[in-house]
């Protein structure tokens, strides 16, 4: 897209150029060019017009208030709230549920209680997050229909762009503007990029730390379970009857076991959610380096076709980066101890399940998008 100053440049080079319409003939120019029969100025005067309905529907999508782009990341950014709520509320209320199994007495009414008011809380999640992807899905046809607009547009400016060229011919300073608006586009590109690269970043942080408190939960709870067996062995061994102690060690046991299998589930899904956001992060490493490179290209093209640098954007000279991450310490042992446990097979099929259902929903988004641009 051409900024305000250039636009400016190019309606003063066809005004300069007008001057010159009667003066000489145009060149050979194509048939089903619309500017034959009419002077420069008119042919430049249609390309301002499309530039204008072209900026305005650039505006529509980009503006960083009202934009559709921004409409559709504000109902994004709520509905991956929704869902961590919902997500935290099932938690929660699974905890619970395995609590109140062990529990008696009392303690057990009290469970009961708190159990309720958790189920009642996941169920407001669900239905927040029901409403949340209903709106976000609707941001995101009216995103996608925007830029169909949008597509349209561009490909109108530039094809009445192309005529008036062809009717003129491209000026030194058309050339140079070209190459301008390339660098610029180019840095657009660069700083998208940048962007999507601080997300994968900040995704790969976020599962990285979930993946190392994981692993120390797993420890943890797998020493847990490993001294309560013991004891209760221990007292089995012994020969001692007394049924009280007997009964209170196995549950001790059966707890640790519970706390285990869910710390067991937890991180197979942490090293699933850290892998998934490991491969996204060098996957946005290598596409920022790649438009960092072409950034580069283009800006060294264009200072060398005569462009004053002071009319570019600043150019980057920073290094690429390094695709390079920190490894998780004690992961290796404690994911094969894990998965080799007497709760690994179940921790499998939860994590598995998980990749499913967002290789599900990507086939789905994947789909509705197909259908919408037929």
């Amino acid at each position: 897209m051409l900024n305000k100053k250039a636009i400016a440049a190019f309606a003063a080079g066809a005004t300069l150029l007008s001057g010159f319409a009667f003066a000489a003939p145009a060149m050979a120019v194509k048939d089903n060019n619309p500017c034959k029969g009419h002077t420069v100025e008119w042919c430049t005067v249609r390309v301002q017009d499309a530039q204008g309905v072209y900026d305005a529907a650039f505006k529509a999508v980009n503006d960083k208030k009202d934009g559709y782009l921004a409409k559709y990341n504000n109902a994004l950014a709520d509905y991956n709230a929704k869902l961590a709520a919902r997500d935290a509320a099932f938690t929660t209320l699974n905890n619970l549920k395995a609590e109140l199994q062990a529990a008696q007495g009392e303690a057990k009414t009290a469970l009961e209680h708190k159990v309720a008011v958790a189920q009642d809380e996941y169920n407001a999640a669900v239905s927040a997050l029901t409403a949340a992807k209903t709106a976000k899905d609707d941001a995101e046809a009216e995103l996608r229909q925007a830029n169909a607009v949008l597509a349209s547009d561009l490909a109108d400016l530039n094809q009445k762009k192309a005529d008036l060229s062809d009717f003129v011919g491209p000026t030194e300073d058309e050339v140079k503007r070209a190459l301008i608006n390339k660098v610029r586009l180019a840095k657009m590109n660069l700083d998208n990029k940048d962007d999507l690269l601080a997300v994968a970043k900040k995704n790969f942080d976020d599962a990285y730390k979930a993946l190392v408190a994981a692993v120390a939960e797993y420890n943890a709870r797998e020493n847990a379970a490993t001294v309560a067996h013991q004891k209760l062995n221990a007292f089995l061994a012994s020969g001692v009857n007394d049924s009280t102690t007997e009964t209170r060690l196995r549950d001790a046991a059966d707890r640790a076991d519970a706390h285990l299998k869910r710390a067991t589930i937890a991180l197979a899904k942490a090293k699933a959610a850290y892998d998934d956001a490991l491969a996204k992060d060098l996957a946005a490493v290598a596409a920022y380096n790649k438009a960092l490179q072409a950034y580069k290209d283009v800006y060294n093209e264009a200072v060398a076709a005569g462009v004053n640098p002071a009319l570019l954007p600043p150019v980057v000279t920073s290094d690429p980066l390094d695709p390079k991450v920190p490894a998780v310490p004690g992961l290796k042992h404690a994911y094969a101890s894990a998965m080799s446990g007497k709760f690994g097979k179940e921790a499998k099929a939860a994590s598995q399940k998980g990749k499913d259902t967002k290789a599900s929903a990507q086939q789905n988004s994947n789909a509705n998008g197909a259908a919408a641009g037929a």
